[in-house]
């Protein structure tokens, strides 16, 4: 138990001693944020040549020498999104989410009002990020973008707002003077830059991805911060689409050619007033590279895209129809990720809570698995009965293992008891309890929804603190039930195993109770309704076989 007890300290600890020994050592470019909860972001502060971190973004953006022109704004509008464009760079320079709040209080900012625009070109000299476009308005979903460089490049940008979180878009590139540069073989097209939506989001969960055939790929905040120090910001592939996304939104972006490679880095915030972290906060920017859709002469060239910016929902993923789900990453448990969020979807149409939901995914799984427990719990019943000839045979065989283990296989086998069914519900669940948790992980639906004394079922159901320790009763309910269940479970193996059994309980709620508080109710529900079933299960045996004789097999008689 004392070891036990001494692993579980370390591997807490572990972490916290790492980060402070060997804290990251961000080299890239710096980018203020006023407030990570709302990714409202100020002006970028301006780094010398030793610190530009990568040539791989290419030239990011050519100085101009004159200030430039004031900056002008155009606002594309429908039910969920509000779109803000900039001529400066000519891009999406911050996407309002109007379904969405920040802790209740204003609307989600993607990609913020001062980063660099979305859908801005960054390999194009005088054309990228720093360039003056002019703007109209064709049409009321519509706009379009225009700028000549100095090198006697024409850039065209159309955008095209549809009814949902999806923008169509068009650059065109042409020489538009003799003697111009030649037309580029690819260029570089911001995605945009992912803050976190919150000031305890895990950095994990800040990520830029994409998908290679059918397999998604992705690095997290700390794989950048690994790749950067390696002198790494770029991956060549041949990508579907490329994503930029924290726990619960998403940019993607989805050219109709393959991408030729994907380039990122690392950008620090401002921290907030209630920032606590000795590291600032980080955000993540990406940008695909990629090919023209249609190239005229070496006169023009065209590269149309799509670009998703809004929250991680399923259903609409799915509809963008490359593969942009995969986003979610629900991974190996996927179908069963898809099965429970569909599922939880449906009775949250028949019942308007998702607290209400999960409990009722909940019991429909416990009926599905209700004979496996049946069947383990008359297999440990079956043990317990047994257990005076099993601790006969371990004080008569104690000095030979391999007999003693030979014997009480034989006596299982004549008494037709399988010591491994005991175990089986546990590792059934095993590949719910992970899909539950990978959906909830990614999933919008639970984010911000309140249930009984929670708050937000995507996080833990925190309701004070006792001297900056949160009190998350939920985590507690549920250990106090598997203390129950131990207790009223047939006990089998020595009492050295079933001491250090009843450790796992607590073991249980250090792993949960820092988790989102949908994941926890469903493994508690699940716990309450298994104690339902082993209540009912041994009030029947006891009723049915009462105090039947031991009886004796192989060499015991």
């Amino acid at each position: 138990m004392l070891v036990l007890l001494g692993c579980l300290v370390a591997m807490i600890g572990w972490q916290a001693l790492v980060n402070q020994l060997y804290p990251p050592k961000p080299k890239l470019i710096k980018v203020g944020n006023a407030a990570v909860a709302t990714n409202a972001v100020t002006t970028a502060t301006t780094e010398s040549p030793a610190e530009k971190p990568v040539e791989s973004v290419r030239e990011s953006a050519v100085a101009t020498e004159e200030p430039r022109s004031p900056e002008q704004t155009v606002t594309l509008t429908n039910e969920y999104v509000r779109m803000e464009f900039t001529t400066w760079g000519g891009g999406v320079r911050s996407v309002e989410l109007l379904k969405h709040k920040v802790n209740g209080a204003g609307n989600v900012l993607l990609n913020g009002t001062n980063f660099v625009p979305a859908l801005t070109l960054m390999g194009i000299t005088n054309g990228g990020p720093d360039a003056v476009f002019t703007v109209e308005q064709p049409a009321p979903n519509t706009v379009v973008m225009k700028r000549q460089t100095r090198l006697g490049l024409g850039i065209t940008k159309t955008f095209s707002l549809n009814d949902g979180y999806l923008l169509t878009g068009a650059v065109e590139v042409a020489r538009v003077a003799r003697g111009s540069v030649s037309l580029p073989e690819s260029v570089d097209l911001a995605i945009g830059t992912v803050a976190p939506t919150t000031v305890k989001e895990l950095p994990t969960y800040l990520t830029t991805g994409w998908l290679v055939g059918d397999k998604y790929q992705y690095h997290d905040l700390k794989q950048i911060l690994k790749n950067a120090d390696k002198g790494i910001s770029s991956e060549t592939v041949t990508a579907r689409w490329g994503a930029v996304k924290n726990q619960f939104f998403a940019m993607i972006l989805t050219p109709e050619t393959n991408t030729a490679a994907i380039v990122y880095k690392q950008v620090d915030l401002d921290p907030p007033a209630d920032w606590k972290a000795k590291e600032p906060p980080h955000g993540v920017f990406a940008a695909l590279t990629i090919t023209p859709t249609t190239v005229s002469s070496n006169a023009m060239e065209h590269y149309d895209f799509t670009w998703y910016a809004g929250p991680k929902a399923y259903e609409r993923l799915v509809a963008l129809g490359k593969g942009q789900e995969e986003v979610m990453q629900f991974g190996f448990w996927g179908v069963i990720s898809v099965a429970l969020l569909k599922s939880m979807k449906f009775f949250h149409g028949l019942i308007p809570s998702y607290g209400f939901a999960i409990i009722l995914v909940t019991i429909c799984i416990k009926i599905l698995f209700w004979p496996i427990q049946a069947k383990s719990i008359k297999s440990m019943k079956a043990m317990q009965k047994f257990q005076p000839l099993i601790n006969k045979l371990k004080e008569k065989y104690k000095d030979d293992p391999q007999k003693l283990n030979a014997e009480t296989m034989k006596l299982y086998k004549e008494h037709k008891i399988n010591p491994v069914s005991g175990c089986l519900p546990m590792v059934v669940q095993i590949p719910v309890l992970f899909a539950f948790y990978r959906m909830l992980a990614s999933s919008i639906e639970l984010r911000g929804q309140s249930f009984l004394w929670i708050h937000d079922l995507s996080g833990p159901d925190t309701i004070f603190q006792v001297l900056g320790i949160p009190v998350n009763p939920l985590p507690l309910i549920m250990t106090g039930l598997s203390v129950w269940q131990m207790k009223i479970t047939p006990q089998t193996g020595d009492q050295q195993q079933q001491k250090m059994m009843m450790f796992m309980p607590l073991m249980m709620m250090f792993i949960f109770y820092k988790l989102a508080a949908g994941v926890v109710l469903y493994y508690t529900v699940q716990q309450f309704l298994s104690i339902i079933q082993q209540w009912l299960a041994m009030r029947k045996a006891d009723n049915t076989n009462p105090a039947s004789p031991l009886v004796p097999a192989g060499k015991m008689k």
